[in-house]
């Protein structure tokens, strides 16, 4: 693993190991708990995993179970594929007061499998000038989008071409982001309708890569009067006055775990760190900082106005299926999306694509 940032609190030559963090923190995010970390005398040695190849890297780590780190921030959503590397928190942690959304994230069949530190999700940030849409449905957010536009304004809806920002239109269509989910016209009908916004009242898409800063500038230059995202924005936004948050329907509810594995050699003092990062100073200062939403009750009522009205609107948020393959379906999705939205392929192409790409997937068990 490579060094992120240097042990944190210094440590005395006789005294114990730093305890060795594996995360997928942005810059930002990583300097304020390195702070945070140094304040209280604690060791920690931070490594980063690039999101996008974390559950793979991780995996592999700990299937190799030779050089594991003590504690690991994972997304929720790779909590099953990695379930069998893994130990259980202590009943300390298990007994403390995690929000329900929280608690749902870190939970598996046999129990508590981590201890949840953020609750994220697709929500809609609004415009304050803006009316909330008629109802939380898309085709109320859609018709909202329409009614804003202007000349100043033609594409006042924010959405992203990407997996998870079709799940809602999945749903709307009564299917999924599962592979016997999207067997029926419904996966084809979300597609095409999804896909037919862009251009329309949604902007073409940036070029891959570049989505976050634009749909930041267009934030900022207010061309975007409704726009679907997650709470991992909002702290970027320098004008929480203008921002309304509300719930978007058959949204995708998520959020990252802190886990410690059974390979790891100081696995107690990965639970004390974990126990630290959730703790309630720390879940507030976090939430105050980056307006994310806490998982401890007690955070989340002390929480900034945009994190609490962040995690209203995602109490009707459900999560994705959870099976150990379903972050790689993405891998078939995303580009398949793109293709439509580019019109290099049809809705019913596409879709027959994404068939058999997780067919392969998931033969052999879910």
């Amino acid at each position: 693993m490579a060094t992120l940032a240097a042990a944190c609190g210094g440590r005395d030559a006789d005294g114990p190991a730093p305890i060795r963090f594996l995360h997928t923190f942005s810059p930002d995010e990583t300097e304020l708990v390195n702070a945070m970390m140094a304040e209280h005398g604690l060791a920690v040695e931070g490594a980063l995993v690039p999101f996008a190849r974390g559950q793979q890297v991780i995996h592999e780590i700990l299937h190799a179970g030779t050089d594991c780190p003590d504690l690991i921030r994972i997304d929720a959503t790779w909590l099953p594929g990695l379930a069998t590397y893994l130990t259980a928190p202590p009943a300390n942690l298990v007994a403390l007061d995690w929000t329900p959304e929280g608690l749902a994230l870190a939970t598996v069949p046999s129990g508590m499998l981590g201890v949840p530190q953020t609750v994220d999700g697709l929500l809609v940030v609004r415009d304050a000038a803006s009316p909330p849409p008629a109802s939380a449905s898309i085709d109320d957010l859609v018709t909202a989008a329409r009614a804003a536009r202007s000349e100043d304004r033609r594409h006042p809806l924010g959405v992203r071409v990407d997996g998870y920002w079709l799940v809602p239109w999945l749903r709307a269509e009564h299917a999924d982001l599962a592979p016997d989910a999207i067997a029926g016209d419904g996966a084809t009908n979300a597609l095409r309708s999804f896909a037919a916004l862009f251009g329309d009242v949604a902007a073409p898409p940036p070029p891959s890569g570049a989505e976050t800063p634009d749909e930041l500038r267009r934030w900022s230059s207010h061309d975007v009067a409704y726009w679907i995202t997650g709470p991992w924005q909002l702290g970027a936004l320098h004008d929480p006055e203008r921002v309304a948050v509300t719930a978007i329907a058959g949204a995708p509810r998520g959020g990252q775990l802190l886990v410690v594995p059974t390979c790891a050699k100081q696995g107690a003092r990965g639970w004390a760190l974990a126990e630290e990062l959730t703790s309630i100073a720390a879940e507030t200062r976090v939430a105050q900082t980056f307006s994310t939403i806490p998982t401890r009750t007690e955070a989340l009522a002390g929480a900034p106005p945009l994190s609490r009205a962040a995690s209203e609107a995602l109490r009707s948020a459900q999560m994705l299926p959870r099976w150990a393959v379903t972050p790689l379906l993405f891998d078939d999705l995303n580009p398949a999306l793109a293709a439509v939205v580019a019109k290099d392929a049809t809705p019913e192409e596409a879709i027959e694509g994404v068939r058999r790409g997780w067919a392969r997937l998931t033969r052999g068990g879910k």
